[in-house]
């Protein structure tokens, strides 16, 4: 029984951790999306700016300084967007940059909450067919079995019989 169950474990584990570089492919697809649509919003800025004969501090400069609230806001939108692509450059230059095992670490050090809800939120579970897939499944297999049987075993500890050293002597 304890067998099967720890078997049932494993395969859990095994589906569920298998999961990460899947999740990670998703995340990293919806990361280049988001650096695409800021990159556009910034080229256009960067286009509207050259046009007047600015560069793009000019620009921003020109928000900062108006006497008109929306236009400073919007300055400051900006600016916002500019340091959002480029954290979110760095982050994908740091995923692409990452062995699998490292993926992990650097996805949480980066992570993004909202490209990651995103992510999430259109996850669909797959099947890993890479060798990275099956490592991670591999490694769920390993967790999954040991927890459920340290844990069964640590449970039981109250319930053995205590075995008597002194039923059987020699003499």
């Amino acid at each position: 029984m304890k067998r099967l169950i720890c078997l049932a474990g494993a395969v859990l584990g095994a589906a569920g951790i298998s999961q990460i570089p899947e999740y990670s492919q998703q995340y990293a697809q919806r990361l280049g999306g988001a650096i695409d649509e800021l990159s556009a919003v910034i080229a256009r800025f960067d286009d509207d700016a050259a046009a007047s004969g600015l560069t793009r501090a000019e620009g921003l400069d020109r928000y900062s300084r108006s006497p008109d609230d929306f236009l400073v806001d919007r300055g400051v939108s900006m600016r916002v967007i500019f340091e959002r692509h480029e954290q979110l450059v760095a982050q994908r230059d740091a995923l692409r940059n990452a062995g699998p095992i490292e993926q992990v670490s650097a996805m949480a050090r980066y992570f993004d909450t909202d490209v990651g809800a995103a992510a999430l939120e259109d996850y669909r579970p797959a099947v890993p067919v890479t060798m990275e897939g099956l490592t991670f499944a591999a490694v769920g297999f390993g967790l999954g079995y040991g927890l459920l049987w340290g844990s069964w075993s640590l449970a039981a500890v109250p319930f053995r019989r205590r075995r008597k050293a002194d039923k059987v002597r020699i003499r």
